[in-house]
């Protein structure tokens, strides 16, 4: 991204927002109460000018520290606070003519706008931090313990504004207790992929010796063939499916190659439809899960809902709720069943699961025990487009290959959904997911959503 399109969304986020909404909420509320232009374009003025004393003398932040919402709104409750009371204040001694409760609406609608912009700031904020640093992810894996090894842990350490933790270091040499800044030596590079199966690994940064460098290849398949973004300087890898562009870590240059979509707006833009898209589908749906839940109560009188540990982006795992469609002790009756299993591969189905509740036969024919899944894209777990959560002994069963499609968020729906689902098989399904992830677009997601619809209505491989 292009410096003048980082400071134009900085912009956006600071205090020029700020004062617009200030501004806009103002002259809403004055204008619809039947005040004068004059005298509105004096409130605000007034507003803006008390908004500005106070931003001087406040102790200035570096801004890309500043996107917790939690810090932010308390800093937004106490300008807000100290404005409307000296604007109060300033009216009252000039005995300007306006009444009370006309001043609560306008403080209050501005208040409201005031929320609203910061949820888009921290967005905004989240954005530029991950565009400026390739260490956005979390949970970061070292290859290498020599001079540049080193060099790349300072970097990672001395930027938690990035938020990332140093899982340990891989080197090809050293087997003994070594550590840096108490971070830890864990393995060898051989040992990656037995790594990544079992632990959260967000980003991999090669920073080998140049005796080392021959023997990085291995690295650098592993981690694109199970979806892993991986960095190096300089340029020695060709990637059959990553995509390079050039990142740093604090201030030193790396290569960063993703075998996942790596477009920061649009993926920024994907986010901002799935949070609106969830809470449109939860306002929607409300009373259709008010008659779900009470028919599941009827039945049998056991749990609304069904709570499953899922493996999500990169394997980390969370809780996905389903509407319950099986008996309550559906888990121990499931060894009974494993020899009637219809699927290849890890995952167990069939077609006639005689642990499927009446209510839960309709629920799956329709697909709308997957409506709570609603809340698992609110709270960031799923998104509503990308490839199906497994569980987590399905993960520890994949090859390589099919690692990669943790690579990005889980979701709701994506082409299995619309492709016949139990009717394909596993490994088919597993590149159908592998193809979406390579051909991600946002008409993309729009065209699956859209099919999803008559899918739903059809029941299209439902069971």
């Amino acid at each position: 991204m292009s410096k003048r399109k980082q400071q134009a969304l900085l912009l956006l986020s600071g205090q020029p927002q700020i004062y617009a909404i200030t501004a806009i909420s103002f002259y809403l509320m004055f204008t619809y109460f039947g005040y004068s232009l004059e005298f509105t374009s004096t409130i605000i003025l007034l507003a803006s000018t008390i908004r500005f004393l106070f931003y001087l003398t406040r102790a200035p932040k570096p801004v890309l520290e500043e996107y917790s919402i939690r810090k932010r709104f308390k800093r937004l409750i106490e300008d807000e606070g100290k404005t409307l009371l000296t604007l109060t204040a300033v009216l009252f001694l000039a005995n300007m003519p306006l009444l009370p409760s006309d001043l609560i609406w306008a403080i209050a609608i501005n208040i409201v706008g005031q929320t609203a912009g910061l949820f888009l700031s921290n967005q905004i904020l989240k954005f530029l931090k991950i565009n400026r640093y390739c260490t956005g992810q979390k949970n970061v894996l070292i290859i290498g313990t020599g001079k540049n090894a080193k060099k790349a842990c300072d970097a990672v350490l001395d930027s938690p504004e990035s938020e990332s933790t140093l899982a340990g270091f891989l080197d090809y040499k050293k087997n003994s207790l070594w550590r840096y800044r108490d971070i830890p030596l864990i393995g060898h590079p051989d040992e990656l992929a037995g790594l990544i199966s079992h632990t959260q690994i967000d980003l991999i940064i090669v920073a080998a010796e140049n005796g080392d460098i021959s023997k990085t290849d291995a690295v650098f398949e592993t981690a694109e063939k199970m979806g892993i973004a991986i960095c190096y300087a300089p340029d020695l890898y060709h990637p059959t499916i990553s995509k390079a562009r050039p990142a740093f870590i604090n201030s030193m240059p790396v290569m960063l190659y993703r075998a996942v979509p790596d477009d920061q707006m649009k993926l920024f833009v994907k986010q901002l439809i799935d949070r609106i898209g969830a809470l449109i589908g939860v306002v929607v749906f409300s009373p259709v899960m008010f008659c779900i839940a009470l028919a599941i109560k009827i039945e049998d009188g056991g749990d609304i809902f069904f709570k499953q540990i899922r493996s999500g982006l990169n394997g980390r795992q969370f809780h996905l709720f389903k509407f319950r469609t099986m008996c309550s002790d559906a888990e121990a009756k499931k060894a009974e069943l494993t020899a009637m299993n219809e699927m290849s591969g890890p995952v167990f189905k069939i077609t006639n699961d005689p642990r499927v509740t009446k209510v839960g036969k309709l629920l799956r024919k329709t697909s709308l025990d997957e409506l709570p899944q609603f809340f698992n894209v609110l709270v960031g777990n799923m998104s509503l487009v990308g490839p199906r959560p497994p569980l987590p002994k399905e993960v520890a069963e994949y090859q390589n290959w099919q690692h990669r499609r943790l690579s990005v968020k889980p979701g709701v729906t994506c082409t299995w959904q619309v492709s016949g689902r139990n009717n394909i098989d596993f490994e088919e399904w597993m590149k159908l997911d592998l193809d979406y992830i390579d051909n991600w677009s946002l008409w993309n997601d729009t065209k699956i959503i859209l099919k999803t619809v008559p899918a739903v209505l059809k029941g299209s491989g439902a069971s």
